[in-house]
């Protein structure tokens, strides 16, 4: 194998140890290890961020890879969750329970449809129309990971209930959601995201079913609130001219 392949592999080979951990997700589900399970998500976030990261730092992205990264993205970050949620918690609620987990998934291939038609083979980072996919399940995996340190199950299971299929509208929205980085300079959120990842690392060591759930909300209601100020400026800055 020459060097000019080996580049694409790099990334690739993250692209699938991501696919892998979302099966074995799937596997510790349906032994009823969700605890793992959710935990093996988050560990999928973090090699769906470096093979993106990687591709562009080598020069080494393609077609192939932009396809197989959706894939694997649908099974690790939507089946597998919306399958986590229901299998742990959401199966209490029944039927409600259920079409929520499925209306997640489908909320899910959507936003990943969306992107990959849109999506254009550069280097330089774009804004994200919706929810990222991975943000969407680390909720719901944070919530089983808060779930197994908690004493009132009922109270988890409607906050999870009303969180996923809040997660899944934000993932179909056309809210912006920036990106950690732009080309080769950091972002002013993402020297805020670092910081704040950085602590997070540290209370983690103690407090990691706490802190997986107050990260997680931190990001998804950002940008929320960054696209209700925009929204509230743009309409200031009409009526004034």
């Amino acid at each position: 194998m020459n060097t000019k392949n080996l580049k694409y592999l790099i990334p690739n080979s993250f692209t699938a140890f991501s696919l892998i951990l979302g099966l074995s997700a799937l596997h510790l589900i349906s032994l009823g290890n969700f605890f793992l399970a959710a935990w093996l998500i988050g560990f999928a976030m973090v090699c769906d961020f470096l093979d993106g990261k990687l591709a562009r730092i080598l020069n080494a992205q393609s077609k192939f890879g932009a396809q197989f990264d959706t894939l694997s993205d649908f099974v690790t970050f939507g089946v597998t969750p919306g399958f986590l949620a229901y299998s742990c918690l959401l199966n209490e609620v029944h039927f409600i329970g259920a079409a929520v987990s499925v209306f997640y998934v489908f909320c899910g291939g959507y936003r990943l449809v969306r992107f990959s038609l849109k999506n254009k083979i550069t280097s330089k980072k774009e804004p994200f129309i919706g929810l990222p996919i991975p943000a969407a399940a680390g909720m719901i995996a944070s919530f089983i990971v808060f779930n197994s340190y908690s004493q009132d199950t009922k109270i988890i299971v409607d906050l999870l209930l009303i969180s996923t299929f809040l997660v899944s509208i934000l993932m179909i929205s056309k809210i912006e959601y920036l990106p950690l980085e732009k080309g080769n300079k950091l972002t002013k959120e993402s020297k805020f995201f670092i910081v704040l990842a950085i602590i997070s690392i540290i209370l983690a060591v103690k407090y990691s079913y706490f802190i997986f759930i107050i990260w997680m909300l931190i990001y998804i209601l950002y940008g929320v609130f960054r696209q209700i100020f925009l929204s509230y400026k743009k309409g200031i800055s009409k009526n004034t001219h």
